[in-house]
C-alpha cells in the first residue's frame, strides 16, 4: 500500500524540481560586455577607461540595478535604474552624456529589448557648472556591443 503512495509523492516532486530549474534558466543574468575608451562616472562614483561587464543584478524589480564592473575587478559601481520604453535594438548600447572632457553613465539597453534602464542624473552632474569653453561640448555619446 505504502508503494503506490511513494511513487505519485516522487513524480511530483520530480516535475517540481524539473520546473524551478526551468524558470531559474529563463531568468539568465542580463548583461553586455563592452570596452569603454574613456573615464567615466557611474553616479558619483568615477571609473577608468577598459573592459566592463554591465549586469542587471535584480530583473525582476521594477527598479532595476545596474552593476557596472571591470573585467579585472578593481573597479566597480552600481546604480539604481528607471525602464524607459523605447524602439528594440539589434544590438546592445550604453549611452553616456558628455559634457566637456567629463562623461557620465546614462542608459543601457540589451540587444533585443525595447526597453533602456536610464540612470537618474548624479547631483554633481545636475549641478556641474561647465567651465565657458566646454558650453558647446556637451553631447551624447553611444557605445554598442554584440
Amino acid at each position: 500500500m505504502k508503494k503506490y503512495f511513494y511513487i505519485p509523492l516522487a513524480v511530483v516532486m520530480l516535475a517540481g524540481v524539473l520546473a524551478t530549474n526551468a524558470h531559474a534558466q529563463s531568468n539568465s543574468p542580463r548583461r553586455i560586455v563592452a570596452y569603454i575608451p574613456f573615464t567615466f562616472n557611474v553616479g558619483k562614483t568615477s571609473l577608468p577607461a577598459g573592459r566592463y561587464t554591465i549586469t542587471v543584478v535584480n530583473p525582476t524589480s521594477d527598479r532595476p540595478i545596474l552593476q557596472v564592473r571591470s573585467d579585472n575587478g578593481r573597479s566597480s559601481a552600481m546604480i539604481l535604474t528607471n525602464g524607459v520604453i523605447g524602439d528594440v535594438s539589434e544590438k546592445s548600447k550604453l549611452v553616456f552624456e558628455r559634457d566637456g572632457d567629463r562623461y557620465y553613465f546614462a542608459q543601457a539597453q540589451m540587444a533585443g529589448d525595447s526597453t533602456s534602464l536610464a540612470t537618474p542624473r548624479a547631483k554633481t552632474h545636475a549641478g556641474a557648472k561647465p567651465s565657458p569653453g566646454n558650453i558647446a561640448k556637451k553631447n551624447t555619446v553611444v557605445i554598442t556591443a554584440g
